[in-house]
């Protein structure tokens, strides 16, 4: 009896722990548990990269074309890229969350609800690289039409660990719009990098 106890006393302790650090890898983004939370894993997407992603959604609003929120979010991913991402690699990147997201395939050029995506690079602070840009999304989700978001990303190349960890926010709103205070407030945990 005691051996049995023993075994699944261990048994639990093992599934909590690995249950723990898998909480702690899709954790990337510093915001409270009023924020939705959507979590994935690369490859995916169309993505060949290797990691993890965070989606997180403002407490209201959202999904609702009336609400300041409305399409207003912000995603991070951690994937072993040892190398600074370019503009043009995010543009594409965008392109096939989007399509994907939008069950949209790749191929198909002839898709009236294809995405695009335009990123250009803001400025370098070391390891860090802001970008800006914009992306024409089909929104499957509230309106069914064509939707075109601003997107700002902070690109963090993590030398020691030789991965890269990007922050992305989203809003229909331009960026002199008062939503983008509240996303330019969305940080990572840590910096984005674990050294």
């Amino acid at each position: 009896m005691k051996n049995t106890t023993k075994a699944l006393f261990l048994i639990f302790l093992f599934y909590s722990i690995s249950n723990f650090g898998q909480k702690n890898e899709f954790s990337l983004i510093k915001l409270d548990t009023t924020w939705g939370q959507e979590v994935l894993r690369f490859p995916a997407r169309n993505m060949n990269y290797k990691g993890v992603g965070e989606v997180r959604f403002p407490p209201k609003g959202w999904i609702n074309p009336k609400h300041p929120n409305f399409w207003s979010y912000t995603y991070a991913w951690s994937i072993n890229v040892n190398r600074k991402i370019k503009a043009e690699e995010l543009a594409i990147d965008l392109v096939k969350y989007f399509n994907s997201l939008n069950k949209i395939n790749m191929n198909d050029s002839s898709n009236p609800r294809k995405s695009s995506a335009f990123v250009k690079k803001i400025k370098t602070k070391k390891f860090t690289t802001l970008f800006e840009g914009k992306v024409t999304i089909f929104d499957r989700f509230a309106t069914n039409k064509m939707l075109v978001l601003n997107v700002k990303i902070e690109s963090h190349f993590c030398k020691k660990s030789q991965k890269t960890v990007l922050l992305f926010t989203f809003s229909p709103k331009e960026f002199n719009h008062k939503i983008w205070e509240m996303l330019d407030e969305i940080k990572l945990i840590n910096g984005g990098c674990n050294n």
